[in-house]
């Protein structure tokens, strides 16, 4: 390959997706349960102290609320989470994490430290920390691009 005539960016902007690609066809075989995406809204929507809408929730993942709602209605026939219209607002809907979402998170809380152990050994705090830095700044510029 000729990587040397690309610059940096174009090298990382591919890189990117290279990691994308490789992280998600680990995560689809790390869970026999759930896909990767399915692991990415739950580990999303625990993030948020009430159950979110779809909108916030799909906000937060960068993805369309459209898909958002495809991966939590098939989260919900699994039992993981459950849809429920919002008390002041009915037109609202909020997502809730389940009693069998914190079964699987003990189950896989072991293999999950492994993994994430095996993926960052060898990278220091400072380098994750430049990594998010640059990974933020990245997705703040994102939303200003008018493409």
């Amino acid at each position: 390959m000729k990587l040397k005539n690309y610059d940096s960016r174009h090298l990382l902007f591919g890189t990117l997706f290279a990691v994308n690609n490789k992280l998600q066809s680990i995560g689809d075989r790390f869970y026999e349960e759930i896909t990767t995406k399915q692991w990415f809204l739950l580990a999303a929507l625990s993030t948020f102290e009430e159950a979110p809408t779809f909108n916030e929730l799909s906000s937060l993942m960068g993805s369309s609320h459209q898909n958002v709602k495809q991966i939590a209605l098939k989260l919900q026939q699994k039992g993981y989470v459950k849809i429920e219209s919002d008390a002041s607002d009915r037109r609202k809907s909020r997502i809730h994490l389940t009693e069998k979402f914190k079964e699987l998170q003990l189950a896989y809380a072991s293999k999950e430290t492994q993994f994430l152990d095996q993926l960052f050994k060898d990278i220091s705090e400072s380098q994750l920390h430049t990594a998010l830095e640059t990974l933020n700044t990245m997705i703040n510029n994102m939303e200003e691009c008018d493409l």
